[in-house]
C-alpha cells in the first residue's frame, strides 16, 4: 500500500523528503556533541572528612554509620567504602531503574539523622551522584616565562583563571601544581616558655605584695591589741571621774529640791494669809455694809440701841469684874494711839497686832484701823519665822478694826552650782515676820466677853451713828472704799506671790532640767561604758576577726598562689587550639541586621577582619589585671609562606599550572573547548610571557573522532554505490539509491534529536553500521524492480508497485528482526546498558527509516526513471551464478557432511578464540600519554625533582613527543598528580602522524626513565575506554581482622605474582602509614586513674594536623592562617616516649604521670585506607597483565592458583576488577543475544506463518558467528564487550538474507516448481540481491574495521566481527540453508500447499483490482 500510494502521489513524498532534508539539517546542527552517551549510572558517593583522624578512627567513627544508614535506601545494591586519614568515602551502587534524584533526597535525610552525632570537627558529608560529565574535558597547562613558582602561580590566578572561570559552559577550573601561600603562625616553645616566666614574675610579685601586706596588718593587729589595753584603763580611769561628778551634781539637785519645796511651803503659808485677809475684807465689807443698814435701822430705833447698850456695858463689866479685871481707864473711848500693842484696844481701837518676840510696832488709831505690820527681828533672808511668833508658824488673825498686814518684803534667791558647773538661783520668798496673833482666846467666859464687846462695839458703834449719823455714814463710805484699795493691795500682793511662785517653778525646772541633765549625763556616761565596752569588745572582736581573717588569708593566698600559677601556665592556655580559636573569633565580620530609619534600611555589621600580617601580630590574645597585656608575636612567628618547595609543576621545563575544567550540563563539550581555546589564545596575547599546552582535550578528540566516523560514514556510502554500480550497471537505479542513503541518514538524525540521543562516538558508530544495511532495503526492492522491468517486461509503474509489495514482507521482517536485536538491551543492566543504548537506537532509526524509504521514494523514484531500461548482463556475474549453481546442486546431495561441517568449524574457531582470552575494552591510541615515575621511598621532593626534570628533558627529544608537563607533591588531585615526595605524574602530547607505534614510543620512554634510574609506568591512551571498567587484575580479600587480611594479601599477592602473565603485583600495602604503637597496660594506667581513652585524647590533642583556621583578606588574595605548635611539630618517637601526662586524680588533685611508666613502645606498619564492601573490610591484590597477554587468560590461571588455596574461616577471595566486569557485562549480553533471538524467531513466524521455517532461518547465526570468530583470529583481536556487540548486530544481519531466500524459495515452491529446483532457482536470482547487501555492509564498516582514523579502534572489533561474520556467514548461507530446508521439505509441503493455494486466490483479488 505504500509503495502504490508513493507512485500514485509523487509530490506528498517529495514534500516529505524535503521536511526530512530541513529538519535533519536543523536537528544536525543542534545536537549536543560529546565524547560518550549521557549516562545515568546509578551510582552515588558520601563524601565525609574528619581532619586529623586516623583510618580506624574514620571507619570507627564517620564510615560504618553512614554505611548503616546507606543500606536503608530504596532500590540499594550494594554499599562500598574507603576509609582514609582524616576522609571517608562511601559509594553506593543503586538498581538501574533507581531515580537518583529521589535516592539523593533520600540519603540526604538519612544522613541528617545521623550527622548530629559525630564529633564537631566532622564535616557535612557530600553527596555526590557520579557521572561522565564529572570528568574534565579539557586540561591546559599554562605556564609563564621566567617566573619563580610563587610568581607564576600569582600571575596565572590573576589573569589566568577569572577568564577560564568567566566562560559559558564551563563550571569549574581546578587547579593543580599552584603555590599556595599561607599566613604560619607557629607557636614557638622558647616564646611561650618566655611569656609563661614573665606572667609567674609578675604573679610573684604581686603575691609578695599581698603577703607584704598581710605581714603588715598583723603587725597592726598586734598594735591595735596593746592600744586597746591602754584605752581601757584610761577609758575607766575618765568614767570613774565622770561618776563622781555625776554624784556630786546629785546632791547639790537635792539639797536645792529641799531649798524650793520649803520656800514653796512659805509661799503657800503666804498665800492662805492672803486668802485670810482677803476674807477679812469680805467680812469687814460686809459687816460695813450691814453697819450701814442697821444704822440706818437702828437710826430709826435709837432709844431701844441705847437701852440695849448700857445693858450690854453692864453685861461686860460684870463679866470683867467677875474675871477679876478691870477695864482700862478711858477703856470706852479709842485706844492708845501710842499703845505698845500688849494691851486689848480700846473700845473703840480696831485691834492691833502682836508682833513675835523683839518684834516692835505701834497701832493704828481705834476707829480707823490702820497700821502696819512689821516683820520679826529674824524674819530677815530666812525662810524659818521669828522665834518669839505666837501661835505656831508666826500666823495670826485679822481682827475687825485692826491694821491689815504689809506683805511688802520682797522675794530673794539662792544660788547654787551644778556639777556640770552651771549655776541656778533658787527664788528666797520673803514673809512678814511675825503676822499678828488674832485668835479668840480659849475659855467661856473670854468667848462671851468678846462677844459682849462685839455687840458693845457694834451697840456703840450704832450710836455713834445714830449721833453722827452723817458722819458715820460718810465713815463707813470711806471705810468701804478703803476695804476697796486694801483689796487691790491683796490682788498685788496675791501677784507678787505669783510671780514668786513662777520664780519658784522656774527654780524647779531648773533643778528639773540640772536633774535631766544629771540623767543624761548619767545615761551618757552609761551609754558612754557601754559604747566603750562596745568598742572594747568590737575592736577585741574585729582585732580577732582580723588575725582570724589575716591566717585566712594566708591560707586563701596559698592556694591562690598555686591556683594562680596553673591558671597563668601560659604553655597550657595558649595551645594551637585556643589561638585558632581566637583567630577565628576575632577575625569576624558579619551583618546582625537592619534598621530603619526614615525609610531607609541600614545594614548592621559586626565586626573587622585583619587586613595585614603586622595586624595580626598584634592581636591581644590575653588581657588580665595586673598582667602585661600578651599579643601573639609575644609566643608565636608569624610568617607568609608558601609551599614551593613542597609541589613540582614544569611545562615543557618551565615552572607551570594544571588546570582541570568542567562543563556545564547540556553543554556541548566542542563549543566548550572551543571557548577554553580561543581565551587561551587571547591571554597569550595579551602577555607575552604565558605560553599554553593542551594536555588533554575531549573537544579536539570528539572532533577526531567524529570527524572519522563520519567520514568512514561517507567512504561506506560511497563503497556502497559503487557495488551497486558494478552489479547493476545502471547509473539510474544507482542514483536511486545513492538517494535514499543521506535522506535515511537525516531521518534517523531527526528521530535521534528528538529522543535525546546525542552527537558522541557510540551514536555514530551506530549511524556508522547503519550505512552498510539501510542500502540493503533499497537494494532488495530496486534490484527486484529492476529484474521485473527487464525480465518480466513489466511497465516502470507495475514493477514499481509490484516489485515493491513482492519483497515488502521479506524487508519489513528482516528490518524488525535487525531492530530487535537492541530491543532486549532496555532490559539489561550495568554499563552495557548506559553505553549500547544509544548505538542500537542509532541503528534501529537509521533501519526503520531506510525501510520507509525502501517501499516509498524508491518505488517513487524507480517509477519515473527507470521507464527506459536495457538488460547488461556481465559475463562475470553470469559465470559466478554457474558455478554456484553446481556447487549448490552438491551440496544439497551431501547435506549432513556439510552442515557437519560448519558445526565444526563454528566450535574450533570459537574455542581457538576464546583460549585467547578476553578484554573489557579494546585500547584506544591517542595524542595523550600519561604517565608516573618515581624513585626510592623516602627520597625527598628536591632530589626527585632534579631526576624528573631530566627525564622530561629526555622524552623531548624523542621526535613523536612535542609537549611535556610533570606534576608531584601537594599538587595532585582528582588523580592528577601524587601527593608523595618520591613520584611525579607526566603528561605527553604526540604529534597525530607520528612515526612510531605505541609500543616502540613506549620503550623509548621506559629506556628514559631507566638512564635516569626511576621507575615507570605508562598509559599510551588519556582517553583509553578501559577505564570505565577496572583495569588490569584485581584480588579482594574480605574479612574483619587488618592483621589477618594483610597477611592473606601477602599470600594471595605471592600467587598472583607466580602466574604467567602477571607484573607489577601489588599486595594492597605499597601505601602504609608506618606506625609507633602505644600498648597502654590498663592495670597500671586505672592505678592512676587513667584510661586508655584520655591517653589518646592527650597524644592526639599535641599531635593534631595543622589546619587553616581562618582567612587573611589581602588586596590581591585570600590567604589561609594556619596555626601550629612548633612543640608539636617536632615531637619524635623518643620524645613521646618521656611525655609527661597531667592526669587528674580523685581527690581533685593533678599528678605528672611519665608515658613510659603505663605503656609500652612497638613499631608497626598500617593501611592508610580501610576498604570495605557490604559493610566488610577488604584488600585489593592488584597486578597488571603483561603485554604479550590478555586479562581473560591471567584471570582464569590466577583463579585456578587461587582455587588451590585454604582460605581461613570468615573469609573470602574473589576474583574482581576487569575480569568481573568483563563477566557480568558479557553476561548481560548473552541474555541480550538470547532475547534478541527469540525476538527474531517470534517476527520470523509471523513472516513465515511457519515454525520450522524460522528455525531454519536461525541457522545462518551460528554461521555467522564463525565468521566473527574467524575475523577476529585473523585480526589479532580478543574477544572484547564491543566485539559482543558486533555478534549481537551480526545475529540481526544474517538472518536478513536467510529470510530473502527462504521467502523467495517459499514462493516458487508455491509457484509450482520442485523443491531442489525451486532451492536452486531461489539461490540464482536471489544471489544478487544477497551478494550486494552483504558487499555494502562490509565495505560501508571496511575504513573502520582497518582502523581509519582517530577512535575507530574502539568499535574497530565490531566491524570486524561484523565483516567476518557477514562474508562467511553470507557465502555458507548460500548452501548451509538450502541443505537445512531439504531436511525438512516434507513437513512444509502440506503448508506450501495451503500457501500456494492463497497466494492464488491473492494474486486473482489483485487481478480483478486492477481491472475495476
Amino acid at each position: 500500500m505504500l509503495s502504490k500510494f508513493s507512485v500514485k502521489k509523487p509530490y506528498t513524498v517529495v514534500v516529505a523528503v524535503i521536511l526530512v532534508l530541513i529538519l535533519g539539517y536543523v536537528s544536525f546542527d543542534k545536537m549536543t556533541v560529546d565524547l560518550l552517551p549521557d549516562m545515568n549510572l546509578p551510582y552515588a558517593v558520601v563524601m565525609t572528612t574528619y581532619p586529623g583522624a586516623s583510618p580506624e578512627e574514620v571507619e570507627a567513627t564517620v564510615t560504618r554509620p553512614v554505611e548503616q544508614a546507606m543500606a536503608t535506601i530504596s532500590n540499594i545494591k550494594n554499599v562500598s567504602s574507603s576509609s582514609m586519614e582524616n576522609a571517608s568515602t562511601v559509594i553506593l551502587e543503586f538498581e538501574q531503574t533507581s531515580n537518583m534524584d529521589s535516592v539523593t533526597i533520600e540519603m540526604r535525610e538519612s544522613l541528617d539523622q545521623i550527622k548530629g552525632y559525630w564529633p564537631d570537627t566532622v564535616g557535612n558529608p557530600i553527596i555526590m551522584k557520579l557521572n561522565p560529565t564529572m570528568l574534565p574535558v579539557m586540561v591546559p597547562a599554562v605556564s609563564v616565562e621566567g617566573a619563580d613558582a610563587a610568581e607564576t602561580t600569582r600571575i596565572i590566578k590573576e589573569e589566568v583563571l577569572p577568564e577560564l572561570e568567566s566562560l559559558e559552559g564551563v563550571a569549574s577550573v581546578n587547579m593543580y601544581g599552584d603555590v599556595e601561600e599561607t599566613i604560619q603562625v607557629t607557636i614557638k616553645k622558647a616564646k611561650v616558655s618566655s611569656v609563661d616566666a614573665s606572667v609567674q614574675n609578675q604573679l610573684d610579685r604581686q603575691f609578695q605584695e599581698a603577703e607584704d601586706a598581710l605581714a603588715e596588718a598583723k603587725a597592726q593587729v598586734e598594735d591595735g591589741k596593746n592600744q586597746m589595753e591602754a584605752g581601757a584603763g584610761a577609758a575607766a580611769g575618765q568614767l570613774g571621774a565622770a561618776e563622781q561628778q555625776i554624784a556630786q551634781g546629785d546632791a547639790e539637785l537635792m539639797q536645792g529640791r529641799l531649798e524650793i519645796k520649803e520656800k514653796k511651803s512659805q509661799l503657800e503659808l503666804a498665800r492662805t494669809t492672803l486668802q485670810i485677809a482677803a476674807a477679812g475684807l469680805d467680812a469687814s465689807e460686809q459687816a460695813l455694809n450691814e453697819q450701814k443698814q442697821e444704822l440706818e435701822d437702828f437710826n430709826s430705833r435709837r432709844g431701844e440701841i441705847e437701852a440695849e447698850y448700857q445693858q450690854v456695858q453692864k453685861e461686860i463689866q460684870e463679866l470683867l469684874a467677875s474675871m477679876g479685871q478691870v477695864p482700862p481707864a478711858g477703856g470706852s473711848g479709842n485706844g492708845d494711839a501710842s499703845g505698845d500693842g500688849t494691851g486689848n484696844p480700846g473700845a473703840g481701837g480696831d485691834g492691833s497686832a502682836t508682833p513675835g518676840a523683839g518684834g516692835s510696832g505701834t497701832g493704828s488709831s481705834g476707829a480707823e484701823g490702820t497700821g502696819t505690820i512689821n516683820p520679826g527681828a529674824g524674819g530677815s533672808g530666812t525662810i524659818d519665822p521669828g522665834t518669839g511668833g505666837n501661835g505656831t508658824g508666826g500666823s495670826g488673825a485679822t481682827v475687825p478694826g485692826g491694821n491689815i498686814p504689809d506683805f511688802s518684803q520682797g522675794i530673794g534667791g539662792t544660788e547654787i552650782t551644778l556639777p556640770d558647773g552651771t549655776t541656778i538661783t533658787i527664788p528666797n520668798i520673803n514673809l512678814p515676820g511675825g503676822i499678828p496673833d488674832i485668835s479668840v482666846p480659849d475659855g467661856t467666859d473670854l468667848e462671851k466677853l468678846a462677844q459682849l464687846q462685839l455687840a458693845q462695839a457694834a451697840l456703840a458703834s450704832q450710836l455713834a451713828l445714830l449721833d453722827q449719823y452723817d458722819s458715820t455714814m460718810g465713815m463707813i463710805n470711806e471705810g468701804l472704799g478703803q476695804i476697796g484699795a486694801n483689796r487691790q493691795i491683796i490682788s498685788d500682793k496675791q501677784a507678787e506671790l505669783d510671780m514668786a511662785q513662777t520664780m519658784l517653778d522656774q527654780a524647779e525646772e531648773q533643778l528639773n532640767a540640772g536633774t535631766l541633765s544629771l540623767a543624761q549625763a548619767r545615761a551618757q556616761l552609761g551609754a558612754a561604758q557601754l559604747t566603750a565596752a562596745l568598742e572594747m569588745s568590737s575592736v577585741s572582736a574585729q582585732l580577732a576577726v582580723g588575725e582570724s581573717a589575716i591566717k585566712a588569708q594566708e591560707e586563701e593566698l596559698k592556694k591562690a598562689k598555686d591556683t594562680a600559677s596553673a591558671a597563668a601556665d601560659m604553655e597550657a592556655m595558649l595551645t594551637a587550639e585556643t589561638v585558632q580559636t581566637l583567630l577565628t573569633a576575632q577575625n569576624f565580620n558579619m551583618p546582625a541586621g537592619y534598621v530603619k530609619e526614615d525609610g531607609i534600611d541600614y545594614l548592621i555589621r559586626v565586626g573587622d577582619k585583619f587586613s595585614s600580617i603586622e595586624e595580626l601580630r598584634k592581636l591581644v590574645l590575653v588581657e588580665r589585671e595586673g598582667i602585661n597585656p600578651i599579643r601573639l608575636s609575644d609566643i608565636a612567628d608569624v610568617e607568609r609562606k608558601d609551599n614551593s618547595d613542597e609541589t613540582y609543576a614544569k611545562i615543557n621545563g618551565e615552572n607551570g599550572i594544571l588546570f582541570q575544567i568542567q562543563k556545564q550540563t547540556g553543554y556541548s563539550t566542542g563549543d566548550v573547548t572551543d571557548r577554553v581555546l580561543d581565551r587561551l589564545e587571547k591571554i597569550e596575547k595579551n602577555n607575552q610571557d604565558i605560553h599554553t599546552v593542551v594536555l588533554m582535550n575531549q573537544g579536539v578528540y570528539i572532533d577526531m573522532v567524529i570527524g572519522s566516523v563520519l567520514q568512514n560514514l561517507v567512504f561506506g556510502a560511497v563503497l556502497a554505490i559503487l557495488i551497486l554500480l558494478v552489479f547493476l550497471r545502471d547509473i539510474r537505479p544507482t542514483f536511486v539509491i545513492a538517494c535514499s542513503i543521506p535522506i535515511s541518514i537525516l531521518t534517523a538524525i531527526v528521530l535521534m534529536y528528538f529522543s535525546g540521543v546525542t552527537m558522541n562516538v557510540i551514536s555514530l558508530s551506530g549511524l556508522a553500521l547503519g550505512v552498510g544495511m539501510l542500502v540493503d532495503n533499497s537494494i532488495v526492492v530496486i534490484e527486484n524492480i529492476y529484474r521485473m522491468r527487464n525480465e518480466e517486461g513489466a511497465s516502470a509503474k507495475k514493477a514499481a508497485i509490484q516489485g515493491a509489495k513482492e519483497v515488502a514482507g521479506a524487508i519489513a521482517a528482516s528490518t524488525l528482526t535487525t531492530v530487535c536485536v537492541f530491543l532486549p538491551i532496555v532490559f539489561t543492566e550495568g554499563i552495557a546498558r548506559q553505553l549500547f543504548v544509544d548505538m542500537g537506537l542509532t541503528i534501529g532509526y537509521s533501519l526503520l527509516a531506510s525501510l520507509v524509504v525502501a517501499l516509498s521514494l524508491v518505488p517513487m523514484m524507480s517509477a519515473g526513471l527507470l521507464r527506459k531500461t536495457q538488460q547488461k548482463e556481465s559475463r562475470l556475474y553470469a559465470g559466478i551464478q554457474n558455478v554456484y549453481e553446481r556447487l549448490l546442486r552438491i551440496a544439497l546431495k551431501g547435506k549432513i557432511v556439510v552442515l557437519a561441517g560448519a558445526l565444526a568449524l563454528f566450535l574450533l574457531s570459537g574455542a581457538l578464540l576464546f583460549a585467547r582470552g578476553t578484554q573489557f575494552m579494546p585500547s584506544m591510541q591517542s595524542t595523550e600519554i600519561s604517565m608516573s615515575v618515581s624513585t626510592p621511598d623516602g627520597t625527598p621532593l628536591a632530589e626527585t625533582a632534579r631526576a624528573a626534570d631530566a627525564f622530561a628533558e629526555q622524552i623531548g627529544e624523542i621526535a613523536d613527543v612535542e609537549d611535556v608537563g610533570g606534576m608531584a607533591g601537594d599538587s595532585g588531585g582528582l588523580g592528577m598528580g601524587s601527593s608523595s615526595t618520591n613520584e611525579v605524574q607526566f603528561y605527553a602530547l604526540v604529534s597525530e602522524d607520528r612515526a612510531m607505534s605505541d609500543q616502540k614510543l613506549q620503550k623509548e620512554l621506559e629506556k628514559a626513565a631507566r638512564d635516569q634510574g626511576l621507575e615507570i609506568n605508562v598509559s599510551m591512551s588519556n582517553m583509553d575506554m578501559s577505564a570505565l571498567g577496572s583495569s588490569g587484575i584485581s584480588v579482594q580479600i574480605k574479612g574483619n581482622e587488618l592483621d589477618t587480611l594483610r597477611r592473606i594479601a601477602g599470600e594471595v599477592a605471592e600467587i598472583v605474582s607466580n602466574v604467567k602473565g602477571t607484573q607489577n603485583v601489588s599486595d594492597g600495602m605499597e601505601e602504609v602509614t608506618r606506625e609507633f604503637r602505644i600498648v597502654v597496660d590498663k592495670a597500671k594506667a586505672i592505678a592512676h586513674n587513667l584510661t586508655v581513652a584520655q591517653v589518646y585524647q592527650d597524644l592526639a590533642a599535641r599531635l593534631r594536623d595543622q589546619t587553616s583556621s581562618t582567612n587573611l583578606e589581602m588586596d590581591t588574595a585570600t590567604i589561609g592562617i594556619v596555626v601550629a605548635e612548633q612543640k608539636n611539630q617536632e615531637l619524635t618517637r623518643e620524645e613521646i616516649q618521656n611525655l609527661v601526662l597531667d592526669v587528674k586524680k580523685e581527690d581533685g588533685t593533678t599528678e605528672k604521670l611519665a608515658l613510659k611508666d603505663v605503656a609500652v613502645f612497638e613499631d608497626g606498619e598500617g593501611l592508610q585506607a580501610i576498604s570495605r564492601d557490604a559493610q566488610s573490610r577488604y584488600i585489593n591484590v592488584s597486578a597488571e597483565v603483561a603485554e604479550d597477554d590478555n586479562v581473560g587468560l591471567v584471570s582464569n590461571r590466577i583463579q585456578k592458583e587461587l582455587n588451590k588455596y585454604r582460605i581461613p574461616e570468615g573469609y573470602t577471595v574473589k576474583m574482581t576488577g576487569e575480569d568481573e566486569t568483563i563477566r557480568e557485562t558479557m553476561i548481560e549480553l548473552l541474555k541480550m543475544l538470547a532475547l534478541a533471538v527469540v525476538f527474531m524467531y517470534l517476527i520470523m513466524v509471523a513472516q513465515f506463518q511457519s515454525l520450522r521455517s524460522p528455525f531454519i532461518v536461525m541457522f545462518t547465526v551460528p554461521l555467522a558467528f564463525t565468521g566473527g570468530f574467524l575475523g577476529l583470529l585473523v585480526s589479532g583481536s580478543l574477544m572484547s564487550v564491543i566485539a559482543m556487540i558486533g555478534f549481537v548486530m551480526l545475529s540481526g544481519i544474517i538472518v536478513n538474507n536467510g529470510i530473502v531466500f527462504i521467502d523467495y524459495t517459499n514462493q516458487l515452491i508455491s509457484a509450482g516448481y520442485e523443491m531442489t529446483e525451486a532451492l536452486v532457482e531461489a539461490g540464482r536470482t536471489r544471489l544478487r540481491p544477497i551478494v550486494m547487501t552483504a558487499l555494502t555492509t562490509i565495505l560501508g564498516l571496511s575504513t573502520m574495521a582497518l582502523g581509519v582514523g582517530s577512535g575507530a579502534d574502539m568499535v574497530q572489533p565490531m566491524a570486524v566481527v561484523t565483516i567476518g561474520g557477514l562474508t562467511y556467514g553470507t557465502i555458507l548461507t548460500l548452501f548451509v540453508v538450502p541443505c537445512i530446508y531439504g531436511l525438512f521439505r516434507k513437513r512444509e509441503k502440506a503448508r506450501l500447499k495451503e500457501g500456494m493455494e492463497d497466494s492464488l486466490e491473492d494474486y486473482m483479488e489483485e487481478i480483478y483490482e486492477e481491472e475495476e
